[in-house]
C-alpha cells in the first residue's frame, strides 16, 4: 500500500522540539494492509502438496499464522501512516520514533472481520522552523598570516636531526644533553603515587620533559647509581592534586649515551629529497607558511563563525545532540586506537568515565549542529546543492567575506 492514499485521523501535538502525533487507521484502510501483510509472507510459507503460492488462501493463511498477520499488517499499517504524517505536517524529524498501540484491530480481510481501529501515539524529535537573522554587518579583526622566521626555520631542522642523530654509550657522569634512561617511583607523603613512577624511562637531560628541576639531580649520575630527592610541584602544574606538593623520588641512571648530531650539509640535505642545505631550508620555510595560512585560516573561520552564531535561532533536540556527541566520541576513540592506544585505558588514566566525556563534549556537539544550520541556510540562500559537501566550505567563505570586508 506504500505510495498509495488512504485517510487517517490524525492529531498533532508540539513543544520545542518534540512532536506527539495521535493516528487512528480505519478497519476499511486496514484492509489493503492485511493483503499487503499476506502478500509479503505467502512466498515463504512450504505446504506439502501444493507449489509454492498455490496452496489456497485460508490454507497459507493458517500455516502462517493470524498473529504473525496482524502483526506484520499492523507494522506496515504504522510505518505507511507514520511517514505520511511527517511528510503532511513537514516535519524535520531526526529520532526514531516512540510507538505506543492504544488500540489494536483483529485480523481480517474485511473492514467488518476487522472491526476497530488501529489507534497509536508517536513520539518523535524534530527540529523546528530554523531562522538566520541578517548577518551582513558582522565583521572580524583583519591580520595577516604568521611567517615564518629563521628561528622556525632552525627548529624544523633541530627537529630533523634528532631523527637522524646516532647514540654512543657513555661511561662517566651524566650531562646535560646526554640521552639517558632512569627508572623512577615518586612518593607523596611516603604514600607511592603508580602515576609518579615509571621504569625505562628515556629522556634527553637539559629538555625538561619531567618536573622542573626533575632533571638537575641527573646531571652527575653514573649508569647504575641511586638517588633520593625531593622536590615541590608547580602550582600551576596540569595535574592539580599535585600542584604545589612536595614529592620525594627515587630514581636510578640505567643507560646513558652521547648524541651525536649530523651536518646540516649536502648529504644531509639530500636524505629530505633536496640538493643542499639552502633548498632543504627553502622548502622547511615554504611548508612552514603553508601550515601558518592553514592555521590563520582556521581561526578566522573560527571568529566569524562565533560572530554569526547568535544570529541563529533554533531549538536542537537532545537526541541531536546526543547523536553527534556519540560521533565525536567514537572519532575520538578511533584516532586514540591509530596512535595504538586502547580508548578505555586512557580514560581511565585521565580519571574519567565514557558518560563523563560525552558530558564534555555535549557543548561542542551542540555548536556543531548549530554551524552545519547555519551553513545550510546560507546554502539556500545562495540557492547551492545542499547535498554536495563542498558547498559548505562556499558558504563558510561567503561568511568570511562579508565579515572581512573593509
Amino acid at each position: 500500500m506504500n505510495g498509495k492514499n488512504f485517510k487517517m485521523d490524525i492529531k498533532v501535538e508540539k513543544s520545542k522540539t518534540v512532536a506527539k502525533l495521535k493516528i487512528s487507521v480505519e478497519p476499511k484502510e486496514l484492509v489493503e494492509f492485511f493483503n499487503d501483510a499476506y502478500n509479503k509472507l505467502a512466498p515463504g510459507i512450504k505446504i506439502d502438496g501444493f507449489r509454492p503460492g498455490k496452496a489456497p488462501r485460508t490454507i497459507t493463511e493458517a500455516a502462517i499464522g493470524h498473529s504473525r498477520l496482524l502483526s506484520e499488517a499492523i507494522d506496515l499499517a504504522i510505518n505507511s501512516s507514520y511517514f505520511k504524517t511527517v511528510v503532511e505536517h513537514k516535519l524535520n524529524v531526526v529520532s526514531a520514533p516512540k510507538i505506543v498501540i492504544n488500540k489494536y484491530p483483529n485480523f481480517g480481510l474485511t473492514a467488518e472481520e476487522i472491526g476497530a481501529a488501529l489507534e497509536y501515539e508517536a513520539e518523535v524529535e524534530f527540529i523546528a522552523e530554523v531562522k538566520l537573522k541578517d548577518y551582513s554587518n558582522i565583521q572580524v579583526e583583519q591580520s595577516e598570516p604568521q611567517k615564518a622566521t629563521e628561528e622556525d626555520v632552525e627548529k624544523v631542522l633541530n627537529h630533523f636531526k634528532k631523527q637522524a642523530a646516532t647514540f654512543i654509550d657513555k661511561e662517566g657522569a651524566a650531562e646535560k644533553g646526554d640521552h639517558a634512561e632512569i627508572n623512577f617511583e615518586g612518593m607523596l607523603k611516603k604514600v607511592r603515587i603508580d602515576a609518579m613512577c615509571s621504569k625505562n624511562h628515556p629522556i634527553i637531560i637539559g629538555e625538561n620533559t619531567l618536573i622542573p628541576g626533575f632533571e638537575d639531580h641527573i646531571v652527575g649520575m653514573k649508569v647504575g647509581e641511586k638517588k633520593e630527592f625531593k622536590i615541590k610541584f608547580p602550582k600551576d602544574y596540569h595535574g592539580k592534586e599535585y600542584a604545589d606538593k612536595e614529592a620525594e623520588f627515587k630514581i636510578e641512571l640505567i643507560a646513558l649515551k652521547t648524541i651525536q648530531y649530523p651536518e646540516v650539509d649536502d648529504i644531509f640535505a639530500e636524505k629530505f629529497g633536496h640538493k643542499n642545505p639552502q633548498e632543504l631550508k627553502a622548502a622547511i620555510k615554504k611548508n612552514l607558511e603553508e601550515e601558518y595560512k592553514y592555521e590563520f585560516k582556521h581561526q578566522i573561520e573560527t571568529k566569524v563563525l562565533d560572530k554569526a552564531l547568535p544570529l541563529l535561532e533554533a531549538e536542537i533536540p537532545q537526541a541531536l545532540i546526543e547523536k553527534e556527541t556519540a560521533r565525536m566520541l567514537s572519532e575520538y576513540a578511533g584516532q586514540l586506537q591509530k596512535q595504538g592506544l586502547d580508548f578505555e585505558r586512557y580514560i581511565s588514566s585521565m580519571k574519567k568515565t565514557s558518560e563523563e566525556l560525552k558530558k564534555d563534549m555535549t557543548p561542542q556537539a551542540e555548536k556543531n549542529i548549530k554551524v552545519g544550520l547555519l551553513l545550510g541556510k546560507i546554502i539556500e540562500e545562495l540557492k547551492l546543492d545542499p547535498n554536495k559537501q563542498e558547498n559548505a566550505q562556499k558558504a563558510l567563505d561567503h561568511l568570511i567575506k562579508i565579515a572581512t570586508k573593509k
